[in-house]
């Protein structure tokens, strides 16, 4: 099997793990669970689990000699605001709707690669992100569509936004990273999981504040599920993958986690689509081919 072959089937296995955590975190947050709580232990569980995958495997190596800066842009802007951001989205709008939003990720992508790589964008690059605007515009244009129990949606859509855009910082400056550590993917774990516990310092302060802490069994279930699969399975899974294809190829195939997110969405959690949400997907989903062609 070609190595372009296995970083697409790592991505698809990512995708299907994210696709379980929109609606995950979304059931938590109508059960009223302090979402701070959730996005710092999710990712202390996330920085567990690779470390003892890199402790079984024989694997850790802890120097960040030439990787400080990267770390500190990925952690903190990459990791900790995506996380923040994304289950805050979460109080206010559905999981599928918070995956559409950071689809606009590789359209952000392909904008830092032009103005820090210097590589200009083509005429289909500029038509999805003409696309993707619109899309998004068509989704907060319907917003009062998609209130739930009188909550006006907007706060989650603006964060669902920022979700996306640190996304893409995720996704540009690990690539960048791993492009560097492609024959030593035990450092580059490694590294993942220094990433972790730096975007999970500034979250123990939440974590010990937090008073609706999970208080039932399927609570605290799917937040043990969440760390475990999508924070640290998942992303072992992404930085594999990354070895394989570009940052470019691996936030397209972000598209695919809506797919799962609004199957599970549908069956556990009642999701009713609607006329903006699908057409403002359609444009954001549209966006994303054009910027993989």
């Amino acid at each position: 099997m070609s190595d372009h072959k296995k970083g697409i089937i790592l991505l698809f296995i990512n995708a299907f793990l994210w696709g379980i955590h929109g609606p995950a975190g979304r059931f938590l947050a109508l059960r009223d669970v302090d979402m701070y709580f959730v996005a710092g232990t999710r990712l202390w569980m996330g920085a567990a689990v690779i470390f003892l995958f890199l402790f079984f495997k024989k694997g850790i190596k802890l120097s960040v000699k030439g990787h400080f800066k990267d770390i500190l842009i990925v952690s903190i802007i990459g990791l900790f605001f995506n996380t923040m951001f994304y289950h805050l989205s979460l109080k206010w709008i559905s999981g599928t709707l918070v995956m559409v939003l950071e689809n606009l990720a590789p359209v952000f992508v392909l904008f830092f690669a032009w103005t820090i790589t210097k590589t200009r964008p083509k005429r289909n690059q500029v038509t999805a992100l003409v696309l993707s605007f619109a899309g998004m515009a068509v989704i907060i244009f319907g917003k009062d569509h998609f209130s739930v129990d009188g909550v006006d949606s907007l706060p989650g859509i603006i964060f669902g936004i920022a979700a996306g855009v640190t996304l893409a910082f995720y996704y540009f400056f690990s690539g960048e990273m791993v492009a560097k550590l492609k024959d030593d993917p035990d450092k580059m774990l490694s590294l993942l999981m220094i990433i972790f516990i730096v975007a999970g310092l500034p979250m123990i302060p939440f974590i010990v504040a937090a008073e609706n802490i999970p208080s039932k069994f399927d609570e605290w279930f799917w937040l043990v599920e969440m760390g475990i699969f999508q924070s640290g399975i998942a992303y072992i899974t992404l930085n594999y993958a990354m070895r394989f294809v570009t940052s470019s190829t691996a936030s397209i195939f972000f598209i695919f986690t809506i797919f799962f997110t609004t199957i599970n969405e549908i069956i556990f959690l009642g999701l009713q689509l609607n006329l903006y949400l699908v057409a403002g997907s359609v444009l954001i989903i549209i966006a994303a081919r054009k910027a993989s062609a």
